[in-house]
């Protein structure tokens, strides 16, 4: 695709600049993927990969400026020094985790992990190179029907489709798994001397798994399970690699439950989120692959809420335990397709989520599962609003008379009572939150009270004193904000999670 040359920039620092060949710079095909990469290069947070400095897609030679990762990648690393020890490769499968979460939440999948493309940068590992990544919202795709982009060895099986439809977060788990045992015994997990052998064993053979023992090496196996649905999330991956026991977890864990790993596109977490995820790596990667963090502060758009209740920007505390819900909503099962007037309005499942679409003032809402549950629970959410005038609805908790609902709305979010028999609505608390079309919003229902968070911020709480409160059910919809009356309005979900403390 280009050239990547070491530069520097007028201050003296070092930086690394991509620069597509000349002789596809004409090429619409490579312009809108080069395009597309540096989109997504921009929505990750700096931490986990080079940070974007300068770029120019519509150049007549386009480039990319990123800062230059001071570190051997990890194929050049096991080249030069062999497989890992067991510390240092647990350190890595740490550090890639945690890039992948970050990534994951800024929602971009990556597509194309490999050993190439992970720098062992001073501080954590370093994921780059996004040239075919994909974003989980609504984008236009740059590979034609048929077409497979990237490293064979390193792609899940849903990838060699007839399209790339069946490509999810799960697509990059299954990634880690073979980088990590590349890393353990310096080969792929899934080599063979030709590119059709390669697409033989992972299509249908076992992973050679070499150096992995214990939970490590069962991690990896479900990581390279077949179906996606069986892989783990990277944040379950982090989760689990640190483990119940150990010195500093209750710190680490605290931290994660705070979403402090995760980025969100274009919208970077205040300052205090930016310091806990180096916390994470410090206490993570501490004793693994032996690299000094180097800190720094770092100055970029924030997501702004108006103060809380309680006059705090607090960070938002999420339950940890068992995993009720974890959908990235792009086939039908546990949310029900429907449509009315013709088609116009509908619930529909796509390769970017589920689509809502109304076409006159109000609520339209997909049915959700019910899964009744109570005491301490979190729903995270994340979506896009398609259409002037249009919030996402999120139902989420429901007493014999009463639903309650999340309107996240451009720049008011409104939590709302809703009466089962005559379905008239009332506004019990609203927040101001700064304008957004890509939007995280979060719940925690503890007993009867609503905690009530963007992206990790805690924007207000608000008791509902309803003894009879059970979680559940959890549908979607569409709702128009009060000062539009004309349709259609729009939303898509990209994926809902509910956790209930256990």
């Amino acid at each position: 695709m280009g050239v990547v040359y070491e530069a520097r920039a007028r201050d003296g620092r070092r930086v690394a600049v991509k620069v597509i060949h000349a002789q596809l710079a004409g090429n619409d095909g490579f312009r809108a993927r080069f395009r597309s990469e540096v989109a997504r290069a921009r929505q990750v947070p700096p931490f986990c990969t080079a940070e974007v400095l300068d770029a120019d897609p519509d150049a007549a030679q386009p480039y990319l400026v990123v800062e230059f990762v001071d570190g051997p990648s990890l194929a050049e690393e096991i080249q030069r020094r062999g497989p890992l020890s067991p510390a240092n490769l647990h350190g890595l499968a740490i550090g890639v985790a945690t890039a992948l979460a970050a990534i994951h939440e800024a929602g971009v999948i990556h597509r194309d992990l490999k050993p190439q493309n992970v720098l062992l940068a001073p501080g954590s590992p370093k994921v780059i190179d996004f040239g075919i990544a994909r974003a989980l919202e609504p984008t236009t795709q740059h590979t034609r029907t048929g077409e497979i982009v990237g490293s064979i060895n390193y792609m899940a099986p849903e990838r060699f489709g007839a399209i790339a439809d069946a490509v999810t977060p799960a697509t990059d788990v299954f990634a880690w798994g073979c980088v990590v045992a590349y890393a353990a015994q310096g080969h792929p997990p899934f080599d063979a001397d030709s590119a059709v052998g390669v697409f033989g064993r992972i299509m249908g053979g076992t992973p050679t798994l070499d150096g992995l023992t214990g939970p490590l090496r069962n991690l990896v196996e479900q990581a390279l399970s077949a179906s996606p649905q069986l892989r783990p999330t990277a944040r379950d991956l982090i989760q689990t690699l640190i483990g119940p026991d150990g010195d500093g977890t209750a710190v680490v864990r605290d931290v994660l439950e705070q979403r402090a790993a995760v980025g969100r596109a274009r919208h970077a977490r205040p300052r205090r989120a930016f310091l806990a995820t180096a916390v994470i790596l410090v206490l993570a990667l501490a004793g693994g692959l032996g690299f000094a963090l180097r800190a720094r502060n770092t100055n970029s758009d924030q997501t702004s809420a108006s103060p809380s209740s309680t006059g705090s920007d607090t960070t938002l505390v999420l339950p940890s335990g068992i995993l009720a819900i974890s959908n990235p909503l792009v086939t039908d099962g546990e949310w029900e397709p429907s449509s009315v007037q013709g088609g116009q309005t509908y619930c529909r499942f796509t390769n970017d989520g589920l689509k809502i679409q109304n076409q006159d003032p109000g609520i339209w809402r997909c049915s959700g599962p019910d899964r009744q549950v109570k005491g301490i629970y979190s729903v995270e959410a994340t979506g896009h609003l398609d259409r002037p005038g249009s919030c996402l609805g999120i139902w989420f908790a429901s007493t014999p008379a009463t639903r309650y609902r999340l309107d996240v709305c451009p720049s008011v979010w409104q939590l709302h009572a809703e009466e089962e028999a005559s379905g008239d609505s009332t506004v019990l608390q609203q927040w101001n939150v700064a304008s957004s079309t890509q939007l995280h919003p979060q719940i925690v229902v503890e007993n009867d009270t609503v905690r009530v968070g963007h992206d990790g911020i805690l924007l207000g709480q608000q008791p509902l004193n309803e003894p009879d409160l059970t979680g559940g059910p959890f549908d979607l919809g569409v709702v128009s904000t009060p000062n539009t009356k004309k349709g259609p309005y729009g939303v898509t979900f990209t994926h809902i999670e509910v956790r209930v403390a256990g």
